[in-house]
């Protein structure tokens, strides 16, 4: 038998190849990945046919009748003298959920094929999330995305190629944790592991009901949740906390931090400061939330002093008004105010009041203090282990 594994440190140029043609592929289709299952499947062919000793043949795609099942190709592999078929079913994107479901229906597939020979089920799609690939390799099923990765168990060809997903995957796989769908993500991680319905969920955020349950039917399909019940009664609540902290942090590590206007605010320690921020914005009906570092130190102490206060403050006439009470000053150096960018009432999420001041949420402050520096990230490991576990 004969096996070699091609890793991310092993042949760049080869890799770089398909990661160009990749993306001339993905930046090309404006519909943003609705790629067809034969594109795919040309994509898979070329990559197959790029590894050392390698030729590939595409058989054509059996129709489908009625109800039966029939994947979306065959290929006839030669890969350095060990001949298989890889048996190939292409998704738009892949989660674990989708993943399992049609892990069962490949390997049924397989069991009736006539063809001798070895057969290897493989899944393709325009992106797999990082969960789907660790369950595809876990039960030998092979995969291939358009950022590159490519995964063949073959039993005398063993290829792994891993590869960060292409920028608008990473986009797609981010919207959970965007806009109002992050406020549902932060409620059901802060209230684990509690169960929760829509309903509870949509009241106690303030979003919409759809958006809660759209929410909730994405992080199910990253198989991030436990379901009981159906319809109106169905229920839910989060398996793990650190799988989903994780995501979240590891997707806005490729993001810009969030700007921060700096000011300075004379008088008083922090403390102070968060104090007479409350009193300005309740005194203008302004929503606010004291973030980062200071609002850290509130739910668990651990530095003996803080010197900065960050928050958000909602935008607009309001927001102006509150620095103007608090005699606040634009530095650049020296400052003891930073207010995240403009932000609208409705993204302004509050976690608990301590000592008179609102602060984020457990979830919100330990992300900012993720895109912080200095002792940021002791902060927020510190926040984790004491309010986040699990």
């Amino acid at each position: 038998m004969t096996s070699f594994e091609i890793c991310c440190t092993a042949n760049i140029a080869y890799r770089a190849n398909i990661r160009y043609r990749c993306l001339i592929h993905w930046q090309g289709n404006m519909r943003n990945f609705e790629i067809i299952e034969e594109e795919l499947l040309d994509e898979l062919s070329h990559a197959l046919s790029e590894l050392p000793g390698a030729s590939v043949y595409q058989r054509t795609s059996e129709p489908r009748v009625g109800s039966r099942y029939a994947p979306d190709g065959v290929l006839d592999v030669d890969l350095n003298h060990h001949r298989f078929k890889l048996v190939v079913e292409a998704k738009r994107e892949l989660f674990p959920r989708d993943v399992r479901q049609q892990v069962w229906r490949l390997r049924d597939y397989l069991n009736q094929m006539d063809d001798a020979g070895e057969k290897v089920p493989m899944l393709i799609a325009g992106a797999i999330s990082k969960g789907a690939r660790e369950i595809l390799q876990q039960e030998q099923v092979g995969y291939y995305d358009l950022g590159g990765s490519l995964f063949v168990p073959s039993s005398g060809a063993y290829v792994l190629i891993e590869r960060p997903p292409l920028k608008k995957a990473g986009r797609a796989f981010g919207s959970i944790f965007q806009g109002q769908r992050a406020r549902v993500a932060q409620a059901v991680i802060g209230t684990a592991p509690r169960w929760m319905s829509v309903k509870e969920l949509a009241e106690e955020t303030g979003v919409s009901p759809a958006t809660a349950s759209e929410t909730l039917s994405e992080m199910e399909r990253r198989d991030w949740l436990e379901v009981e019940g159906a319809g109106p009664a169905k229920m839910r609540r989060l398996r793990e906390r650190g799988p989903v902290l994780d995501e979240w942090v590891r997707l806005i590590a490729d993001q810009k931090p969030p700007r921060i206007e700096r000011y300075y605010v004379p008088g008083g320690d922090a403390g102070q400061i968060a104090r007479r921020l409350d009193e300005a914005c309740r005194d203008v009906g302004a929503q606010y939330a004291v973030t980062a570092e200071a609002a850290a130190q509130a739910y668990a102490p651990y530095l003996s002093a803080i010197s900065q206060v960050r928050c958000r403050i909602q935008g607009g006439r309001l927001h102006r008004e509150v620095l103007a009470r608090l005699d606040a000053r634009p530095v650049s150096e020296g400052w003891n105010l930073g207010v995240i960018e403009d932000t609208g009432k409705r993204d302004i999420a509050v976690g608990e009041r301590i000592d008179g001041v609102a602060y984020a949420p457990p979830v919100q402050v330990y992300l900012d203090l993720m895109q912080g520096s200095g002792r940021a990230r002791e902060l927020a490991d510190h926040l984790r282990a004491e309010r986040l576990p699990g």
